[in-house]
């Protein structure tokens, strides 16, 4: 019989010191100064990480698509040639530079020349984020972005939903920056952050958030905090 294959030993000290005193500060904290519980605790926030950064992405896509379909139908009924994201006066200086650099990284991934589809998937979740300012309610809410989240229960009240789109969007654009930074994110409240991603989903749409709930790796990495 043979016995269960130990796990590599290491200097727990020099980890510590290549990880830094101050990124590990925050883990120390709350482990009372016991590295090795600061150091699972880093290993689990890692993980968790991970599980958030995966349902962030499906968000992501699944929002990202759902405006660039509403934006779309709003050149349609305007008669505009050109793609919504070449009407510069929609945009503020902000929004109209991520525009310029997703056309222009979009055409360096093949010969000069880019796709609507490929231009959309250059623009950041925080262009995304950041088209749900008050700024833009009259001028891109009201007419086309409102229509993006047909499950939301303010149907025909689009200064509310953009409302309630811009405070989720606004913690979730933070908890995506502090991961991907490696920053900690196990003092925040994750049930909420879920919650709150899954609700956006299902704005959108319904069978969008069954299929994002039950592929989420981030309910089960909370628990194992408990154990």
């Amino acid at each position: 019989m043979t016995s269960a294959a130990q796990p590599p030993a290491f200097d727990i000290d020099v980890v510590a010191e290549r990880i830094t005193v101050e990124r590990m500060g925050p883990y120390l904290d709350s482990a009372s100064g016991d590295l090795s519980v600061a150091l699972s605790l880093y290993d689990w926030n890692s993980a968790v990480a991970g599980a958030v950064h995966a349902d962030l992405g499906r968000l992501e896509v699944i929002l990202r698509n759902a405006f660039d379909r509403a934006l779309n139908d709003l050149a349609a009924s305007n008669g505009w040639t050109q793609p919504w994201y070449d009407h510069d006066l929609l945009f503020r200086r902000r929004q109209r530079e991520a525009i310029d650099t997703a056309v222009q990284r979009a055409g360096h991934r093949g010969s000069g020349s880019f796709t609507h589809g490929g231009v959309i998937a250059e623009l950041g979740f925080g262009f995304w984020r950041f088209l749900c300012v008050p700024a833009y309610l009259t001028a891109l809410w009201v007419p086309a972005l409102a229509s993006a989240f047909p499950q939301h229960p303010a149907q025909g009240h689009a200064r509310r939903i953009r409302a309630d789109v811009e405070r989720r969007m606004q913690g979730l654009h933070v908890l995506r920056n502090r991961i991907a930074h490696h920053e900690p994110i196990f003092r925040r409240d994750l049930e909420r952050d879920h919650i709150q991603l899954l609700e956006l989903i299902g704005w959108i749409c319904v069978d969008s958030r069954t299929w994002a709930t039950a592929v989420s790796r981030t309910p089960g990495t909370i628990a194992e905090r408990s154990h």
